[in-house]
C-alpha cells in the first residue's frame, strides 16, 4: 500500500510539473495538439497507479517525452505558419457579413443547434444580429454583431456605429499572412507601403490588423530580456 501511495504522489507531482511546462493554455481552451498530449499524458500517468508491477521509470520517461513533443510542437507552430495550419487548422468564418455559409458549416460538421448554442454563450439569441461568426481552431466561436446591435458606449452616444468590417491579421509573429491579404483584398504592395510609412519591417511586428477602416495600430515585437 505504501508503495502504491508513493508512486501516486510521484506521478501526481510529475503531471503538475509537466502541465506547468506546457503552458497555461493547457488548462484553458486547448488546440488539437494540446488536447491529444493532455489525453495521452493522463493515460500514461494512470497506468502505473493501476499496475504496481510496471516500472515507474517507463511512465516517467513517457511523460517527459510527451512534454518535449508538446513544447517542440509549440515552437514549430510559432515559427512556421504551414506547420501551425497542418496541426491546428485555421479559423473558419461561418457567418460572413450577415450571411450564413452553409457549405462551411457542412465542412465543419457544425449543426445549427451547435451554432445557436455557441451564440447563446456569447449572449446572442438572434442570429440575424450577427455580422460575423468565426469558429476558432480551439472550437470556440467568436462573434461580431451588426453595427445597429453593437452595445452603445459613451464614444458612440448619439452616433451610428461605424461598420469597419472584420479585422484581418495581416502580419502575425513577424510574418505576412498571405491568406489574410486575399480575404480583405489587400495588395502586398499596399502593405509594404504602409510598413515603409511607419518605418517598420514585418519581422519587427508581432501583430498588425487591417479592416475597412484601414490598418490598426501595430504591436511590435519585444526583445527577449536577459535573465
Amino acid at each position: 500500500m505504501a508503495t502504491l501511495l508513493l508512486r501516486t504522489v510521484i506521478l501526481f507531482l510529475l503531471a503538475i510539473v509537466s502541465v506547468r511546462l506546457m503552458g497555461k493554455r493547457q488548462i484553458g481552451e486547448m488546440q488539437p495538439t494540446e488536447l491529444v498530449v493532455t489525453i495521452l499524458l493522463s493515460e500514461v500517468a494512470a497506468a502505473p497507479m493501476q499496475d504496481i508491477d510496471m516500472p515507474l521509470i517507463n511512465s516517467a520517461l513517457s511523460v517527459l517525452l510527451l512534454v518535449a513533443l508538446s513544447i517542440l510542437s509549440s515552437v514549430l507552430s510559432m515559427r512556421f505558419g504551414r506547420f501551425r495550419e497542418a496541426f491546428d487548422g485555421h479559423p473558419a468564418i461561418v457567418i460572413n457579413n450577415g450571411v450564413l455559409d452553409q457549405n462551411k458549416m457542412r465542412a465543419l460538421r457544425l449543426t445549427m443547434q451547435d451554432l445557436m448554442s455557441s451564440l447563446r454563450q456569447k449572449d446572442v439569441f438572434d442570429i440575424e444580429q450577427v455580422q460575423y461568426a468565426i469558429v476558432e481552431t480551439n472550437g470556440t466561436v467568436s462573434v461580431m454583431l451588426k453595427p445597429e446591435y453593437t452595445p452603445l458606449t459613451s464614444s458612440l452616444a448619439g452616433k451610428k456605429a461605424p461598420d469597419d468590417g472584420l479585422p484581418h491579421l495581416v502580419i502575425c509573429d513577424g510574418k505576412i499572412v498571405e491568406k489574410a491579404l486575399k480575404s480583405c483584398d489587400l495588395d502586398l504592395s499596399v502593405l509594404k507601403k504602409h510598413l515603409k510609412k511607419i518605418d517598420r519591417h514585418e519581422s519587427e511586428i508581432m501583430a498588425l490588423t487591417y479592416s475597412k477602416n484601414g490598418f490598426g495600430t501595430p504591436i511590435e515585437k519585444k526583445k527577449k530580456e536577459n535573465t
